[in-house]
């Protein structure tokens, strides 16, 4: 008999912004480690989404000197930033926030790789 390849399902959370009414999603585990789905190269597919300059932060700048990788991505329901930095993974949607945040959920659980943990919102508050 052969060994099965189980493939261990990360953990996401769909919770506010502390202290914000701004949902964002919030990759919980490793996600540095190179078994890690590729977040950025999931929602690029599923939801046709283009990279682009990020208006704000020198973004190469930023890598360099913190560790922390921020993209700006953009596809038909509006804007998306992933947050990538040692302690943590973020995707954030600053505009249509409801509705970006739901595809990036839709897609994460679509996927397989994801399974989405529940959250009390009051702890955010």
């Amino acid at each position: 008999m052969g060994a099965e390849h189980v493939t261990t399902l990360e953990k996401f959370r769909v919770r506010p912004g502390y202290k914000s009414r701004e949902l964002l999603v919030e990759f919980c585990g490793d996600h540095r480690s190179s078994s890690y789905p590729n977040i950025a190269n999931l929602l690029q597919d599923a939801l046709n989404a283009k990279l682009k300059k990020h208006p704000v932060y020198d973004t190469v700048r930023i890598g360099l000197a913190t560790d922390e990788f921020i993209t700006l991505w953009e596809y038909s329901n509006g804007e998306f930033q992933l947050n990538d930095d040692t302690w943590g993974y973020f995707a954030f949607a600053p505009n249509n926030n409801a509705l970006v945040i739901e595809d990036i959920e839709r897609v994460l659980l679509q996927s397989g790789r994801f399974v989405k943990e529940g959250v009390d919102f009051a702890d955010y508050a």
